[in-house]
């Protein structure tokens, strides 16, 4: 009987351990990373899909200012998001719109009010920018994207199956760029 009591013992530690072991890893999953200097390692070694950030810079460039960060890796049905936004010199973010502004899918201006239903074909997820906070939007409580000065370049955007109006999974990226306060968010989406 001391036996069967001792394995019985054994066996729900060992269940606990996993318990627990699962709940820290869920916990760590479900961490933000906002830690700039974290940036690369991030970029290398967790993000997922490199197509969707084949757009980001390889590094944080040496004369950003301002430099924010966001990752939230994806966990069971939850989706992963990262984004960088950085202040730059005026013939940077000039250089990056014209290159961008080509190759965009689609156009949008910040402030605008978007199509949400089945019928926007370029679907574009991003409602709020994590990397800008709502007391830097002149605009509170709309339901804008960004502050007017910013457009915002759709770069690539697909749902989850072949369907282009069932959006409850998908991939986007893009970036949006204020000329006005010379700023880059470069963004990338997996929901």
């Amino acid at each position: 009987m001391k036996k069967i009591l001792k394995f019985i013992g054994f066996l729900v530690a060992i269940v606990i351990f996993f318990y627990i072991f699962d709940a820290a890893l869920m916990l760590w999953q479900l961490t933000p990373i906002t830690t700039a200097s974290k940036y690369n390692n991030v970029m290398t070694l967790r993000w997922h899909d490199q197509h969707l950030i084949e757009h980001f810079p390889g590094k944080i460039p040496s004369d950003a200012e301002n430099t924010r960060f966001y990752y939230r890796a994806g966990f069971l049905q939850g989706g992963s998001s990262i984004e960088l936004r950085v202040k730059m010199p005026t013939n940077f973010v000039e250089e990056v719109l014209a290159t961008y502004k080509q190759k965009a899918k689609a156009v949008f201006n910040g402030a605008e009010k978007l199509d949400r239903g089945t019928s926007n074909p370029d679907m574009l997820p991003k409602w709020t920018f994590l990397t800008f906070p709502p007391d830097e939007n002149e605009i509170s409580g709309t339901y804008s994207l960004l502050p007017k000065d910013f457009k915002i370049l759709l770069l690539s955007s697909e749902p989850y199956k072949s369907n282009p109006t069932d959006w409850n999974h998908g991939k986007a990226t893009g970036i949006s760029i204020s000329r006005q306060r010379r700023e880059i968010i470069y963004w990338a989406e997996d929901w």
